[in-house]
């Protein structure tokens, strides 16, 4: 048997390796031959959202570097353990990366679970999982956030046997042995695959009516995206009332320096930032991620100072999806010391929007426009997001049943005019026997 340990831990965190030492020797006397893999030594680019995956290379990235690889040993694989600090109760950027393009192992078409819309699979067989967090002092928030994401995950990967749970990374290795081997006990339990409980945050006022505000666009597809739609529909209805508005796209300043620290600059003069992103995995995309750990970094030390509010958008029709990522935004916003203005999710936000400016666009999109103009007013008074219109903007804009019609459609219709028909449930890493 194989067991792959996917090492999220970044540089100079030696709690990974620890961790990996003690499981390695678990593996072997339960027959499994174990791989660690420090995901930060990998080259591995960040998912595009472009969906070549699917459509044009099905079942592999169209970015070639390390992810194919990984992909194919986690396939292969009998047994993964995801190893992780955790990162406003979500995964540290370095897994978040490798976990994006995971996309790529499932099929574009949509089932359900539990009467719920997800992807179908690819593969006939998924290993089992493991995920394993640490965190540097106890937060029961966290902790929750973390364990919601796992279940969310273990659900989206597959698995028959799961598994998840918070580890002492101050224990001594007799301890830390003892919660691992714990952990691992889980597999054989089916209790261990509980529906995990998301904590209750609630949105709070900003101290002054804000007059700057950041828009921070967390979409690969940058300004083409739902996100940038639905954040500058709203940042422009807030410029209407007199506030003083910029955009940053989080994707263009990965590379570019002068980008970042202009971006870094406008988050600190910010009175309130919002990030608006699609749901990648579950969560936040990894690079959302990797700029959060740094304005955390930055802020440490600094009194508390302005607000900050989340859009999220997904591919599902159902909004509920959005929530443990939307949890993690809460969570970042306690620790960079910002005050929590409140979220807004929408499901199917792909298909509702498709990257087009809101403010042209009528029909089903109408309502939403109407819910957004009274969260810009609310905004504006310095006044949390209005739960009423949270939930307004939460509904289906059409039945489950008619989304995942039309999906399936769309992908059909996209794989012939690629040429791909007959590959699109391609399994390129599928484990030959013997």
């Amino acid at each position: 048997m194989k067991a792959l340990i996917l090492d999220g831990s970044p540089a100079g965190d030696s709690t990974g390796d620890r961790i990996a030492a003690i499981l390695e020797k678990h593996l072997a006397a339960k027959g499994y031959e174990a791989e660690h893999v420090a995901l930060r030594d990998k080259t591995l680019g960040h998912c595009r959202g472009c969906f070549q995956c699917w459509l044009k290379t099905p079942g592999v990235c169209i970015i070639d570097d390390d992810n194919r690889e990984l992909s194919r040993k986690f396939i292969q694989s009998d047994l993964t353990i995801f190893l992780t600090p955790v990162a406003f109760g979500a995964y540290s950027p370095e897994l978040k990366r490798m976990l994006d393009h995971f996309i790529a192992n499932i099929s574009p078409f949509f089932t359900t679970i539990d009467g719920e819309t997800h992807h179908r699979m690819r593969y006939d067989r998924y290993p089992d999982v493991m995920i394993a967090g640490w965190i540097d002092q106890p937060d029961q928030m966290q902790e929750a956030l973390f364990n919601h994401l796992a279940w969310r995950n273990t659900i989206n990967f597959n698995g028959k046997r799961r598994a998840w749970g918070i580890v002492d990374r101050h224990a001594d290795d007799r301890v830390l042995k003892s919660q691992l081997e714990a952990l691992a006990r889980q597999l054989d339990s089916p209790a261990s695959q509980r529906q995990a409980t998301l904590p209750r945050i609630a949105a709070e006022a900003a101290a002054t009516p804000p007059r700057k505000v950041a828009l921070l666009v967390g979409s690969p597809r940058m300004a083409k995206s739902s996100s940038a739609a639905l954040g500058g529909y709203l940042l422009d209805r807030l410029a209407g009332q007199g506030l003083a508005t910029e955009t940053h796209q989080i994707y263009h300043a990965i590379h570019d320096e002068r980008k970042r620290d202009a971006m870094l600059k406008a988050i600190d003069n910010a009175d309130l930032c919002i990030l608006a992103f699609p749901l990648y995995i579950d969560s936040i995309p990894a690079p959302v991620l990797t700029l959060m750990r740094t304005i955390r970094e930055r802020r440490a030390g600094l009194p508390p100072k302005g607000a900050f509010a989340a859009i999220a958008n997904c591919g599902f029709i159902e909004s509920s999806q959005n929530e443990s990522a939307l949890g993690s935004c809460a969570a970042f916003a306690k620790a960079a010391g910002l005050r929590w203005m409140g979220s807004i999710t929408i499901g199917g936000g792909e298909g509702l929007v498709h990257g087009r400016a809101l403010a042209e666009l009528g029909g089903p999109v109408t309502p939403f426009k109407k819910v957004l103009d009274r969260v810009a007013a609310a905004f504006a008074a310095g006044k949390p997001m209005p739960e009423e219109a949270r939930q307004q903007l939460a509904k289906p804009f059409i039945p489950a049943w008619l989304y995942r019609f039309v999906g399936s459609m769309n992908w059909k219709k996209e794989a012939r005019t690629n040429g791909v028909t007959r590959q699109i449930d391609a399994r390129p890493y599928q484990r030959v026997a013997g």
